[in-house]
């Protein structure tokens, strides 16, 4: 059963809804929205303008989910722990941020002078792309002379011509033909003819940041590099922080918002109501919320710890999606140091590239060219790059990462380094890993049925989107799963909507 890559809901409309808002229901509920990151907030804020009233309860002591921007470093300066690009291709970003005003810079995501440090070379991505050979990966002689870029989109060439001829059929059948291979399978045993020696798929692998995830599955992994790969896209932050989206919408939804509320129990033993089972996280009180229906936006790793009563109340395939969906891991490492070094060295954002465990660093975009400190994003990886980090503790992350930056940038780092920050989202109890990724088939085995809603229960959170892992799906989600229930009947009348302390 192939799943579509297209909304249900097109571009427009939605684009439109963010604009004017939902049509006002005829059937106003209360509504119980469970996670206050993006998907929830939209769906809170579409559905209380249409005349809904609705309650968010969050685990976590601040809203955004896996916005998150991290100010612990000295002078007002941030690192972003989660989502910290957002494709100018990304139209429903970009739309809220018109909605609400908010400021945006250009997010420098690569720059001709790219640092790559491989296999003890250290060079910059220019001389790197006039000369790919460079780096000594054991390529075949036809692939000598080209870059791992040229030589992944040749071997996806097939695939992805024929994906833009129609993309919303030829999505669909893509995925029936090649959902089963992962991307390490398809490079090598391409069907279309277009295969690669290791060492072609070992430069792919590190220069595109695909060494942590070979085995998880082409289609989904294919959909990420279309993004990456489209001709001039550009890369936005917001002024300040990205975490000044989600908190736009506090205005108005800061009276629904219930903090430290942590889901246990699912219940609905009738047609006409739902009770979510909570346990506040300071307190450890159990409390119980009743309303018509319920919307559900956390994440399946953590849903696999919610009790769901009676257990019928959600199909076998539902669970299986719960049981199976892969959620990557992913850590970041921020380091703040006395002044901007790398931009007297030529370095105005962009990225580096290597084969240390750093694997990629980024140099910020924000208050470029100005006197102070400033954060490099030392280190970001997913998957089993991630997990390696994951092992130790701060303090010994920490200092590896300067370790690392050390042997490209010199001893002299040392002295400048003035402190460290690290996230894990794999060891995040509100995230459970940072986000989904398909392994082989699981677009046919189980995508079709993570959005589809059990009894009054539905689902929302990017997982369940288009565009899973980026802020423009949980949006997507957040306004299909608004359209879902906006108008639906109320099965009887169900108007006492309270929160029941108990002891």
């Amino acid at each position: 059963m192939p799943v579509s890559m297209e909304p249900p809901i097109s571009m427009e409309q939605m684009l439109q809804t963010i604009r004017t808002g939902l049509p006002k229901t005829l059937e106003p509920k209360n509504i119980i929205i469970v996670g206050a990151g993006i998907s929830g907030l939209v769906a809170a804020s579409l559905l209380k303008g249409a005349g809904h009233e609705v309650t968010i309860l969050e685990g976590n002591n601040r809203i955004g989910g896996r916005i998150f921007t991290n100010r612990n470093f000295y002078a007002g300066q941030y690192m972003e722990n989660g989502a910290m690009r957002l494709p100018s291709i990304h139209l429903l970003v970009l739309e809220y941020i018109k909605k609400f005003n908010l400021p945006v810079e250009e997010f420098i995501n690569s720059t001709p002078n790219d640092i790559i440090f491989v296999n003890n070379v250290r060079t910059i991505q220019k001389l790197y792309e006039e000369n790919p050979d460079i780096l000594n990966f054991p390529t075949s002689p036809p692939e000598r002379g080209k870059t791992a870029e040229y030589l992944a989109q040749y071997a996806m060439q097939p695939v992805t011509d024929f994906i833009k001829k129609n993309p919303k059929k030829n999505w669909e059948i893509v995925i029936k033909l090649l959902d089963r291979y992962s991307m390490e399978y398809y490079l090598k045993y391409n069907p279309y003819g277009r295969t690669l020696s290791v060492g072609a798929i070992d430069m792919i692998k590190v220069m595109l940041g695909m060494e942590g995830f070979p085995e998880l599955s082409f289609t989904a992994l294919l959909r990420e590099v279309m993004i990456l790969f489209t001709p001039g896209l550009k890369f936005y932050e917001i002024k300040g922080g990205n975490d000044h989206l989600p908190y736009s919408f506090l205005p108005e939804l800061q009276e629904n918002i219930i903090y430290h509320q942590k889901m246990k129990k699912i219940e609905q033993h009738d047609s006409s109501s739902v009770t979510i089972h909570t346990e506040d996280t300071q307190t450890s009180q159990a409390y119980t919320v009743t309303g018509d229906l319920a919307i559900i936006t956390i994440p399946f790793s953590l849903l696999n710890f919610v009790e769901i009563i009676p257990r019928d109340l959600f199909s076998y395939n539902k669970y299986k999606a719960i049981r199976q969906l892969h959620y990557v891991p992913s850590t970041k490492i921020g380091l703040q140091f006395k002044t901007r070094f790398w931009e007297k060295a030529g370095f105005i954002g962009g990225k580096m590239i290597s084969d240390l465990p750093v694997r990629y660093s980024y140099f910020p975009s924000q208050s470029v060219g100005s006197e102070g400190p400033g954060v490099i994003l030392a280190s970001y990886t997913w998957e089993d790059n991630a997990s390696i980090w994951d092992s130790l503790t701060e303090k010994e992350q920490i200092e590896n990462a300067l370790e690392d930056l050390s042997k490209i940038y010199g001893k002299e780092i040392y002295n400048e380094f003035i402190t460290g920050n690290t996230f894990s989202w794999s060891e995040n109890p509100f995230s459970g890993g940072a986000f989904a990724i398909y392994k082989p088939d699981q677009q046919t085995e189980i995508a079709p049925y993570i959005s589809t809603p059990e009894g009054l229960i539905h689902f929302a959170g990017d997982h369940t989107s288009t565009a899973p892992g980026w802020i423009q799906g949980a949006i997507e989600s957040g306004i299909r799963v608004a359209y879902e229930v906006n108008d639906l009947p109320k099965t009887t009348a169900n108007e006492n909507f309270e929160t029941h302390g108990q002891g």
